[in-house]
């Protein structure tokens, strides 16, 4: 019979993967006229990735105290930051696979500076505006236009955005779009006809590269796990230990293995690679 630290681990383990599956699900669903859709995304981002880094974390720790796992105001302390885990199990990824890269790239950065400032204060962000709560906070939608900006910079091709002024000033030229709209932008000003065509292209277009985005960052901690847990497999054996402590979290974590083409293209995420 497997013990409980086995079956708590897998638990973890699923509930992490399915919240950063449902979150880049949520990603490639969004769409400038659903921003709850936005927060979704968020929510379930920022709750996988702080799991996936707490997972590693504890790992780490076992590693390095003889199987023994840290207590609970040990892992309070980083609280909801989830940049600050980032830091520390970076580390770890430095020591044991100095071959990875740990350090991230621009729009990673910002993509995590702002899915921890999410998970720590602006996840409420609406509700304390609704009531005047005195807590401030970046409105989250506000980062995510400039991840959604400076990805498109990145990523998009010149040949790509060329047709894509072209079709625009086809668009607009025939239908007289030259007016405002309604609806707002992720930067929370009104949007013009173009604007809103420009803000839908992009997050039509572009949310693609920010599920890779995440991915890439990611997937180093996919093979930090595997190797942490081989050296757990290590320690039990001299220890004479029979029931694992620990499951293969790696294998319920392989679809942080997809290629980049596959990330690309993928519009439904599930823990199945």
């Amino acid at each position: 019979m497997l013990n409980d630290s086995f079956n708590q681990f897998m638990i973890e383990s699923y509930l992490t993967g399915s919240s950063i599956c449902g979150g880049l699900t949520a990603l490639r669903k969004c769409t400038p006229h659903d921003k709850g859709g936005f927060y979704s995304c968020f929510f379930q981002l920022s709750i996988g990735i702080e799991r996936l880094f707490k997972i590693v974390f504890i790992l780490n720790h076992m590693n390095e105290n003889d199987l023994n796992k840290p207590d609970f105001a040990t892992l309070k302390k980083f609280s909801h930051n989830i940049y600050e885990l980032h830091k520390h199990c970076s580390t770890y990824g430095l020591n044991h696979l100095p071959n990875f890269e740990w350090q991230l790239n621009w729009q990673q950065d910002l993509i995590l500076k702002m899915l921890s400032e999410f998970a720590e204060s602006s996840r409420y962000f609406n509700l304390n505006k609704i009531v005047k709560g005195k807590k401030e906070s970046t409105d989250p939608l506000v980062l995510w236009n400039e991840i959604l900006n400076s990805c498109f910079r990145k990523h998009i091709t010149d040949i790509r955005k060329t047709k894509l002024e072209n079709d625009l000033n086809l668009w607009a030229e025939k239908n007289n779009a030259y007016g405002y709209t309604w609806n707002k932008g992720l930067d929370g000003y009104i949007l013009s006809q173009i604007d809103e065509y420009i803000l839908t292209w992009k997050v039509n277009n572009v949310s693609s590269y920010i599920a890779y985005e995440i991915i890439d960052m990611l997937q180093p901690f996919y093979h930090l796990i595997s190797t942490l847990k081989d050296n757990i497999d290590n320690i039990e054996l001299s220890k004479g230990i029979k029931e694992p402590l620990v499951p293969y979290i790696h294998e319920i974590l392989v679809f942080l293995l997809v290629p980049k083409k596959i990330a690309l293209s993928r519009k439904v995420w599930s823990i199945r690679y």
